[in-house]
């Protein structure tokens, strides 16, 4: 398992520091591993990337510069990964060994090639037990409704990130959601990874707990409602 290298897209919003955070973990990935940086156009981020290339001089770095907007990022970021399989990381993730030994396990499978995996979600700094209810829902989304989201760290080979097309870049929000669903009708496998992604909860810290809650509860049906009827007829029509 242990030659199985990765490259690693993390998407940063203009002003974002929280990735500086999320490199501190990177002395537990595979040698070889490879980091793909995409900041937003204007920012200047090479000194800290050249300290992180003095730090970690086993891994691979770019950085690179794009328009602002997650799926342009993230799609970006793909297009120049040189390893046979992509992982998203959001920037206020937080790995582990666990995450790193799990997602190995999960790549070495026969199955992989052409599966979509996702981890279990928590918030490693949550404030309010309401958090909790949260990280319930998000499992029974993932597990029972086959409707991951990508703060739980999607992985998945590159050849098959191609054939689903890649990111939508032409919406306002959910292109994770919308390339859960692009994976189902193309009859791409959502497979968990047994492990727990940290993610941070400063958003519901920002905006409050219940206003993000019923705005997420909201969104992500009015997204799926239309996916699903394209299934149904992808299906049986």
């Amino acid at each position: 398992m242990n030659n199985i290298s990765l490259s690693i897209v993390i998407p940063l919003a203009k002003g974002e520091r929280q990735w500086l955070r999320l490199c501190d973990d990177f002395s537990l990935l595979p040698d070889g591993s490879e980091i793909i940086i995409v900041a937003c156009n204007g920012e200047q981020l090479g000194e800290q990337l050249a300290s992180l290339k003095r730090r970690f001089c086993r891994l691979s770095w770019q950085l690179i510069y794009s328009t602002q907007g997650r799926g342009i990022q993230l799609n970006k970021g793909a297009a120049l990964a040189r390893q046979p399989f992509i992982w998203f990381l959001h920037a206020d993730s937080q790995i582990t060994a666990d995450n790193i030994n799990a997602l190995l396990a999960c790549l070495a499978n026969k199955n992989s090639q052409n599966s979509l995996f996702y981890f279990d979600l928590y918030f490693f700094d949550k404030s309010s037990w309401r958090l909790k209810i949260n990280e319930a829902g998000a499992r029974f989304r993932s597990n029972l409704l086959g409707l991951p989201f990508g703060d739980q760290g999607f992985f998945v080979s590159k050849e098959t990130f191609n054939s689903l097309g890649g990111y939508r870049e032409d919406t306002p929000y959910g292109e994770d959601h919308l390339l859960v669903w692009q994976a189902k009708q193309q009859g791409v496998k959502l497979r968990r990874c047994a492990s727990q992604l940290a993610t941070s909860a400063r958003k519901y810290e920002l905006y409050g707990w219940r206003s993000l809650t019923l705005k997420y509860q909201y969104l992500w049906p009015k997204q799926a409602i239309p996916q699903l009827v394209k299934l149904i007829k992808i299906k049986f029509f």
